[in-house]
C-alpha cells in the first residue's frame, strides 16, 4: 500500500469532504458540528483554537481578600491559640505562590456597632491590634515586615467580648463600615473564615443579652420568629460580590463545634458552646471548608481552607465551549495533567479551568489553554 503524506492547505467552505484513512481522523466540513481529534494520540485537528493566559495583575488575577471572624466570648483563648499556633500552615501558599492577599479580623461581636444595639460605629473597624497591644496595621499584605506575627497580634482577640454571638451580622457590619472602605477589590476572590465554638443567632431586632431581660428571647434561640436565615445572608454576599447561584465570587468557610462528640469534649471549657449548625449551612451553600475546633491542631482544616481558596482564585474562564477531550494546557513551557489532586479540571457547567494541589500556577506564570472548540463559529 503506497505511503499516505498529508500537507497542510488552504481550507475552504466549499471543499469536498475528505476522509483520512491512515488512522488519523475523519472530517466531514458538509456537517456543521466538528469531530473533533485526539492530541493525545497524535492526531490531526482543521481547527484549534488557543486560548493563552499569563497571570499578571493586567489579565488574570491572584488577588485574594481575606475576612477572618474571631469569636471573643468567653472559652474562646484556646482556640484562638490554636488558631494563630498553626497559622503557618494557611499561609504558606499564599506566600511560595506569590499571591497578592489582604487579610483581616473581626470579632463576633462587631453587629454592636450598630445603632439598635452599642451605636459604637468602631466596633465594626477591622482590628489592628489584639490582647497584646496595637501593631498599627488594620491589613495584613505581603509587604508587612512579617505578616504572620502580625496576624499572630491581630487574631488574639481575648475572651472578654460579647456572649452573644452573631457572626453573620457583623460579617455585614463591617463590609457595610465606611470605616472599611478600600477593602475588598474588584475581581479578587473574597473569601470569609469563621472560628467560633457558638453557633450563629443573628437577629437584628433582639437587644444583646436579652436573656437578661424578663420576657426577652433567648439569645440563643432556633425557634426565635426574628431569626435571620442563613438564605438571607447569602442573598446579601452574592450580591456585595456580584456572584449568583452557579458563579460565586467568594465563599464561607468555618472551623466550629461540628457534632454532639465535639461538644460534649469541648463542654470541660465552654458548657454553653453549641454545635454551629447554621456555619456548616452557610459553609454548604457557598461552597467552603467545615472544620472542627476539637481537632488536635487547626493545620488539617487551615490546609484545606488555604487549599480551596487558591484553587478557586485561580480559575480559568473559557471564552468559548471547548471539545474536553482535545484540553492541553501547558505552564511555563510544561504540559500539566488533567488531575483533580495535582494537575486541572474542567467544568462545563461554568465553563472553567480549575487548578490543584502542586500544578496550580505561581504569581507570573505563562500558561497557555489549547482546545478545540465544540462548534464552528
Amino acid at each position: 500500500m503506497p505511503r499516505m503524506i498529508l500537507t497542510k492547505q488552504p481550507m475552504f467552505i466549499k471543499r469536498k469532504v475528505t476522509t483520512f484513512v491512515a488512522g488519523v481522523c475523519a472530517l466531514s466540513l458538509a456537517s456543521t458540528s466538528l469531530l473533533g481529534c485526539n492530541r493525545s494520540q497524535g492526531s490531526f485537528s482543521i481547527l484549534a483554537t488557543g486560548q493563552a493566559f499569563t497571570q499578571t495583575k493586567s489579565d488574570v488575577t491572584n488577588q485574594v481578600d481575606i475576612l477572618w471572624v474571631v469569636d471573643n466570648s468567653f472559652s474562646m483563648d484556646p482556640l484562638q491559640q490554636n488558631l494563630v499556633q498553626n497559622f503557618n500552615t494557611f499561609i504558606n501558599n499564599f506566600q511560595t505562590k506569590g499571591f497578592d492577599y489582604k487579610m483581616a479580623v473581626i470579632t463576633s461581636d462587631a453587629f454592636l456597632a450598630n445603632p439598635a444595639f452599642r451605636n459604637q460605629p468602631e466596633m465594626a473597624k477591622f482590628r489592628s491590634g489584639g490582647v497584646g497591644g496595637d501593631t498599627g496595621y488594620t491589613y495584613i499584605t505581603p509587604s508587612l515586615p512579617d505578616p504572620v506575627a502580625t496576624f499572630v497580634s491581630i487574631a488574639t482577640q481575648g475572651q472578654f467580648g460579647s456572649g452573644d454571638e452573631r457572626a453573620f451580622s457583623s460579617i455585614m457590619t463591617s463590609l457595610n463600615s465606611p470605616l472599611n472602605d478600600g477593602f475588598r477589590r474588584p475581581g479578587a476572590f473574597f473569601a470569609i473564615i469563621i472560628l467560633s465554638d457558638e453557633d450563629d443567632f443573628s437577629d437584628a431586632t433582639r437587644p444583646e443579652g436579652s436573656w437578661h431581660q424578663q420576657g426577652g428571647v433567648p439569645d440563643h434561640s432556633y425557634t426565635n420568629p426574628n431569626l435571620e436565615t442563613v438564605d438571607s445572608y447569602v442573598s446579601q454576599l452574592d450580591t456585595l460580590t456580584s456572584s449568583t447561584a452557579s458563579k460565586r465570587n467568594y465563599n464561607v468557610s468555618a472551623i466550629t463545634v461540628t457534632d454532639q462528640t465535639c461538644r460534649d469534649q469541648h463542654g470541660g471549657q465552654a458548657p454553653s458552646s453549641i454545635i454551629g449548625t447554621r456555619y456548616m449551612d452557610m459553609v454548604t451553600k457557598t461552597g467552603g471548608v467545615l472544620g472542627s475546633i476539637c481537632d488536635a491542631s487547626y493545620a488539617n482544616s487551615l490546609e484545606m481552607i488555604q487549599k480551596q481558596i487558591i484553587e478557586l482564585s485561580t480559575q480559568f474562564p473559557l471564552t468559548r465551549e471547548p471539545n474536553p477531550s482535545t484540553i492541553m494546557i501547558i505552564v511555563d513551557g510544561k504540559v500539566v495533567p488533567q488531575d483533580s489532586i495535582n494537575g486541572w479540571t474542567y467544568d462545563a457547567a461554568s465553563n472553567t479551568i480549575t487548578f490543584h494541589g502542586t500544578a496550580v500556577p505561581t504569581s507570573g506564570a505563562a500558561i497557555n489553554i489549547q482546545f478545540d472548540p465544540a462548534q464552528l463559529l
